[in-house]
């Protein structure tokens, strides 16, 4: 009988820290989201018009990696049951993420170019785990 009591009061404080984070991850979604569009009138401004799109484009990314965070918290606060398909989702935009800013870094800084390309090489593996991961866990679900 206590222990039934423990247990669920342990499950009750999960349900609220897992709660917490999610208003944690919410007000961070809604503050990419303000920073993007309060920053999108920059673009007609910038002289570098490129380096503001691949801005642009890797704030959306980081807001997909957030929500894609607050899915998994959403998913284990209703089951009670950590879902591992989005975090490898998350693994997959972040390594994107990093090559669309490695893309653009490697028109400013000519003399990286090596440490780039095998940073994209690593990333590429990388991704190329993450979508077959992806693949078995949806084929044997």
């Amino acid at each position: 009988m206590i222990k039934e009591k423990i247990i669920s009061l342990l499950n009750h404080i999960e349900d609220i820290i897992y709660f917490i984070v999610a208003l944690l991850l919410v007000s961070s979604a809604v503050l990419l989201v303000y920073n993007e569009i309060v920053s999108f009138p920059e673009f007609f401004r910038a002289e570098n018009q490129v380096q503001t799109i691949i801005e642009i484009i890797s704030k959306t990314l980081l807001l997909v990696m957030v929500l894609e965070i607050l899915y998994t918290v959403r998913i284990t606060i209703k089951e009670h049951v950590l879902c591992s398909e989005p975090f490898l989702i998350v693994g997959l935009i972040a390594a994107i993420r990093r090559i669309l800013i490695i893309s653009v870094e490697t028109a400013y800084f000519q003399e990286r170019i090596n440490m780039y390309m095998l940073e994209i090489g690593v990333l590429s593996g990388m991704i190329l785990i993450f979508v077959v991961s992806i693949v078995l866990l949806k084929k044997y679900k």
